[in-house]
């Protein structure tokens, strides 16, 4: 029994599990909009069947969208963490391959298996999701191979990856604006990461130029296909004054996140803060959305959603060791 709980906390470590609650909120709160707007005419369902369907229907989309996010997450993280085995051993020993509690051919098949299950999820939503999971796990084949030893391009791929990750559900959602935000939180939280934990190359004045230069390239993208859609930035329908919520959402975050840096007992310590509330700021960003959007039981729903989601962090964290740090009596 004991070997088993290591070995389950060794590939939840691997896998990171413990900050890949944003990207299953993400796909949850793409899934929820496009269900709740599914009468709207005009809007084409793309294979997404289980829209036409009802709370059972929905039931199914959750949790292929837990498998997708889960997966995703997954691969990328096993697969991060083979391609850095060598740097990892002398910078963060107490990592699984490392540490040997867990061989480098094994993190590859871990990371094959949740590609395998991503891509069952996505088969799930229908085809056009399914073919979304794969680009989006050859972006983050990409970030890892090759894109994050330059950051000005990295850290633009960290946004389109996410925000490519949550169209997965429903390519023809007719709101693309919680999409443009959530690349610019995604980059945001990815530039002060490479910052705190001083990552090789540092982040000169020429790739800081590079990474606004890709942020305005890639949200003039968005709205080129927001207007080949015939869609408004915002719907008509609801009062411009409830993009005050997502707006306060993001000062919120970026109060919170300052506290947490400055008390941080290291840089280190404070980039792990910034990467686990970052992601936890997902649901809290779909909070505000259903807000503006004046749907409220959804609203309600993604409010536990963070509650629970911050309890289920904690306990992976600090219970099963997954800070990368030996657990200590408190």
């Amino acid at each position: 029994m004991h070997h088993m709980l290591g070995r389950l906390t060794t590939t939840l470590q691997l896998t990171r599990m413990s900050v890949a609650f944003g990207a299953v909120s993400d796909l949850w709160f793409t899934i929820v909009l496009a269900w709740s707007i599914q009468a709207v005419p005009g809007v084409d369902f793309g294979g997404a069947w289980w829209m036409e369907g009802g709370a059972g229907s929905l039931a199914i989309a959750i949790l292929a969208g837990v498998l997708t996010a889960l997966g995703l997450f997954g691969c990328g993280a096993a697969l991060n963490d083979v391609l850095d085995a060598r740097h990892d051993s002398m910078f963060s020993p107490e990592r699984p391959i490392p540490a040997g509690r867990i061989r480098s051919s094994q993190a590859v098949v871990i990371a094959v298996i949740a590609l395998m299950v991503a891509v069952a999820g996505g088969a799930v939503l229908g085809p056009w999701s399914a073919w979304l999971t794969v680009f989006t796990a050859s972006l983050v084949l990409f970030y890892n191979a090759a894109a994050r030893y330059v950051p000005a391009v990295g850290i633009v791929i960290i946004g389109i990856i996410h925000a490519v990750h949550m169209l997965i559900p429903f390519p023809e959602i007719p709101i693309l604006l919680p999409v443009w935000w959530m690349l610019t939180h995604a980059m945001l939280v990815a530039t002060g990461v490479h910052f705190l934990e001083a990552k090789r190359p540092r982040l000169t004045g020429r790739a800081m130029l590079g990474i606004g230069f890709g942020w305005l390239f890639w949200s003039a993208m968005l709205l080129l296909l927001l207007m080949d859609r015939g869609l408004d930035l915002w719907p008509t329908s609801q009062p411009v004054l409830g993009l005050l919520w997502p707006c306060a959402m993001m000062i919120l975050f970026v109060l919170f996140a300052r506290w947490k840096i400055v008390h941080a007992s290291s840089t280190r310590a404070a980039a792990e803060k910034l990467r686990r509330y970052g992601a936890m700021w997902h649901s809290l960003y779909a909070v505000a959305w259903f807000v503006a959007l004046g749907m409220i039981w959804p609203a309600i729903c993604f409010g536990a959603l963070a509650i629970v989601g911050l309890g289920i962090m904690t306990i992976l964290r600090e219970v099963l060791g997954l800070s990368g740090r030996p657990l200590r009596y408190r």
